[in-house]
């Protein structure tokens, strides 16, 4: 599967770069299905993010009983600790379905976008990044499925 780095738009007075008017960032879009009715969510596909966290909200709209979750305390570039509650869920990766466990945190609102990381994505698929070329290749990791 082949997905395109997502743009998004820089402010100028804090770039350093400037030069630059947009980032370029590994965010993809990833589908639910849910008793309400499918839906999408985007993602970044983070290489140092330890696991997969999505928003709280998007827990609650699967359906999920989030705080009744397994509670973990992870940490993020803010270094200030946050919760999130993990449950095993199911979705699809350009159609694919993925089941994975996914730390659902109400903690993450000044991030646009949920995480992808080690556990629970990059240990189930091989990913390529080819900034120069704008393209994220994810393709099955047959030997640790």
């Amino acid at each position: 599967m082949n997905f395109k780095y997502r743009k998004f738009p820089l402010d100028p007075k804090n770039c350093p770069n400037l030069n630059r008017k947009c980032a370029l960032r590994p965010v993809i879009q990833i589908d639910f299905d849910s008793p309400n009715g499918g839906f999408g969510y985007f993602v970044l596909i983070d290489s140092g993010a330890d696991y997969c966290v999505f928003h709280g909200g998007i827990g609650d709209r699967l359906g999920l009983k989030v705080k009744e979750g397994k509670e973990v305390i992870f940490y993020g570039t803010s270094g200030e600790s946050q919760k999130a509650y993990f449950h095993n869920v199911t979705f699809k990766i350009g159609g694919n379905k993925h089941k994975a466990d996914i730390g659902f945190s109400y903690e993450m609102n000044k991030l646009p976008y949920g995480i992808l990381g080690q556990v629970g994505f990059f240990d189930k698929w091989n990913i390529k990044f080819e900034l120069s070329k704008e393209n994220i290749e994810i393709k099955e990791n047959l030997v640790r499925k």
